[in-house]
């Protein structure tokens, strides 16, 4: 339709299947106002989607310039995910007793906190201290009945 305005790349391929997958499931009329000619551009679609260059071609040939800009767009969105879990801490799951939760929930409810950073806030400068003064290494834990 018009020149290329974007390269797919292989890390991209998957963001830009999933964007161009619901697009095209959303209704025929997203690749055009012509039926048939939306029928073709979606078999050759399913054909080109598994290797990037064939994928890049389709998008030449049967993308105009909004739907480029939107398949960008979904690719740039997905990328800035992907970053972003690299920088999440790791969660952990613990088991609580009810009560020691009740006690917790309550807490970080009133100071508007979610249940770890409650945590962190109030243990982790006894934690911090515990390991200045014994040389601990950050993988030891305070024992219960330090506290």
């Amino acid at each position: 339709m018009n020149k290329q305005k974007y390269v797919i790349r292989q890390q991209d391929q998957s963001a830009a299947v999933g964007f161009l997958d619901k697009q095209i499931s959303s209704g025929l009329y997203w690749l055009g106002e012509d039926a048939s000619q939306g029928i073709i551009a979606e078999r050759e679609y399913q054909d080109a989607k598994a290797n990037p260059n064939d994928l890049n071609a389709w998008c030449a040939k049967w993308l105009h310039e909004t739907q480029w800009a939107q398949l960008k767009n979904a690719i740039s969105i997905a990328r800035d995910q992907i970053e972003k879990q690299k920088y999440r801490p790791q969660l952990k799951t613990v088991s609580l007793t009810h009560n020691a939760w009740e006690i917790l929930s309550e807490l970080a409810k009133s100071e508007g906190l979610t249940l770890s950073e409650l945590i962190v806030n109030r243990l982790g400068n006894e934690w911090l201290n515990s390991y200045d003064q014994n040389g601990l290494s950050n993988h030891h834990f305070i024992k219960s009945g330090q506290m």
